[in-house]
């Protein structure tokens, strides 16, 4: 038989070291949670410095955006599509023709370029003919006279601009010009380049797209010996350097966009003569923001020309020095095929300024081809499919 006492050490240090472990795991856990809390606490803290920082950071961005481009409304655009010659030649008068109703109808003319015109915000084109009524005799060349069914079909296509300085815009006299402009006029058509009066001669039109102010300007080299009466200069704008210059300026103050319409250049020549690129160049070099030109029939190379803004920063402005025929029976090489000229400008808020942003060319051609026993003429898209034989 063991010892009682030691028995009952046994027992008792058994009891002390069951309390020991006890208390130990008390004590680790409340450290533990101690630490826990101290460590969440530190946490918090330190979480509750982050939106006081990305509040100052928020803050100092936000002060710097509000002078950022990107907080600045996007930039506006616009665009235009701009054609050459629109002739009509005895073949082209009678293709319309309705013995039925003694009435004509040119909308097959562009059925085919349709989509590509009235896509523009605008549309030009030169009217290089008269609508001086049934009364003086329908023509072709040499003194132009077509229905009035022609600005119908101009209408239909999307054209809103038409320029009517050109050599043939008094080839009825001062009556047919006036009813040309008349006949624009109804049905829609802005009219520049030629006057009824003097007190209309603004020397531009304005149109407004999408925030842009567009002036267009129109003049001519000569009316083809056609006179202009002395007593009413305003009847057609000739090309005199100085009078488009005082046209721009007044212009300018009204718009954002000049665009300048010139009928000028040698017929039938496929380059720019140095006359053509001197005045070109330095309309643009005051001003203008694009130049177009035609009266060669055939189309001519254009070009981009770089010049000074008014703090001295380098701008890219174009000139399209021939934009050849758009629609005519015309047979010499080259002078049926035209383009479409699409440009889009844009306004570059952040700087204050026009921007020319792209150009393209669309190559057009007029299909003559026989039907029903007359010719018929119709606009199409892309190169003259033997346009390189010659």
């Amino acid at each position: 038989m063991g010892r009682p006492w030691r028995r009952g050490g046994m027992i008792a240090g058994a009891a002390i070291l069951v309390i020991f472990v006890f208390l130990s795991i008390f004590y680790i856990d409340s450290f533990t949670g101690i630490f826990a809390k101290f460590s969440d606490a530190f946490r918090q803290i330190k979480n509750d410095t982050k939106p006081a920082t990305a509040t100052m950071d928020d803050g100092d961005k936000a002060a710097k955006d509000l002078h950022a481009p990107h907080n600045l409304p996007e930039n506006s655009t616009a665009t235009i599509a701009a054609v050459g010659d629109v002739m009509m030649h005895e073949g082209q008068i009678w293709s319309g023709y309705d013995s039925k109703t003694g009435r004509y109808n040119y909308f097959e003319f562009f059925q085919e370029v349709k989509g590509e015109i009235s896509s523009a915000d605008i549309a030009v084109a030169n009217l290089e003919t008269t609508l001086g009524g049934r009364e003086r005799k329908f023509t072709g060349y040499p003194r132009f006279n077509s229905p009035d069914e022609l600005a119908d079909a101009l209408k239909e296509a999307g054209f809103d601009v038409i320029f009517t300085s050109n050599n043939h815009c008094l080839d009825r006299g001062e009556e047919g010009l006036v009813r040309t402009l008349e006949v624009l006029g109804k049905r829609g058509l802005s009219a520049v380049g030629t006057s009824r009066a003097a007190g209309e001669r603004t020397g531009a039109i304005i149109k407004e797209i999408n925030g842009i102010k567009i002036a267009f300007l129109a003049y001519t080299y000569g009316t083809n010996g056609n006179p202009i009466p002395k007593d009413k200069p305003y009847l057609v704008n000739l090309i005199d350097e100085d009078t488009i210059l005082k046209d721009m300026t007044k212009a300018g103050k009204s718009a954002d966009v000049l665009v300048v319409y010139l009928h000028f250049g040698q017929e039938y020549q496929r380059v720019a003569s140095e006359q053509q690129r001197e005045l070109a160049r330095r309309l643009l070099q005051k001003g203008a923001h694009v130049v177009l030109g035609s009266h060669p029939h055939v189309t001519q190379p254009g070009e981009w020309v770089s010049v000074l803004g008014p703090e001295g920063e380098k701008l890219e402005r174009y000139v399209a020095y021939s934009l050849g025929n758009f629609v005519s029976a015309q047979r010499f090489p080259h002078t049926d095929e035209g383009m479409i000229l699409k440009i889009t400008l844009e306004k570059d808020l952040l700087k204050n300024r026009i921007n020319v942003k792209t150009i393209i060319q669309i190559p057009t051609w007029v299909d003559k081809f026989k039907r029903d026993g007359r010719m018929r003429y119709v606009v199409r898209l892309g190169e003259k499919p033997d346009a390189h034989k010659n």
